[in-house]
C-alpha cells in the first residue's frame, strides 16, 4: 500500500530513513510529553535520548546515501543542522519550548521528501 502511494518515496533508498526519522520523532514526542505531564523517570529520560540519537543518524545516513545518489542542496543540510544543534540547546529551556522546538522538526523533514519529488 505504501509503495503504491508514494512511488518515489519507496524506490529512493535515501528517503527510507526519512520516513523513519518521522516515526521516531513522532514516539520522542510523545515520550517527552509524557515525561514533561506525567512521569519524568530516569529510564525513560535514556530512551529519550536513546531516540534523539536515531533521529540524528537516520539523518546522517539520509545525507550520506542522498550525496551519493543525487546532490544534497542546502535546505537538507539546513534541517540536519536544525536536529544537530537547535534541538539539543532547546533542552536547557522551557519544557514546552523544547516539545515546540522538536514539532517544528517534525514539520522539517517531510520538507526533505517533499524536495526530492520535486
Amino acid at each position: 500500500m505504501f509503495a503504491d502511494v508514494f512511488p518515489q518515496v519507496s524506490a529512493s533508498p535515501s528517503l527510507i530513513w526519512v520516513v523513519a526519522a518521522i516515526i521516531f520523532n513522532i514516539v520522542n514526542i510523545f515520550l517527552g510529553l509524557y515525561m514533561a505531564f506525567f512521569k519524568k523517570e530516569k529510564h525513560l529520560i535514556r530512551m529519550h535520548l536513546y531516540l534523539y540519537i536515531t533521529i540524528v543518524v537516520c539523518l546522517v545516513l539520509f545525507l550520506v546515501m542522498n550525496g551519493v545518489h543525487s546532490e544534497n542542496t542546502i535546505w537538507e543540510y539546513l534541517v540536519g543542522l536544525y536536529f544537530i544543534t537547535l534541538v539539543p540547546m532547546s533542552r536547557k529551556w522551557d519544557i514546552l519550548i523544547h516539545g515546540l522546538i522538536a514539532a517544528v522538526g517534525l514539520t522539517l523533514l517531510p520538507l526533505l521528501v517533499l524536495l526530492q519529488m520535486y
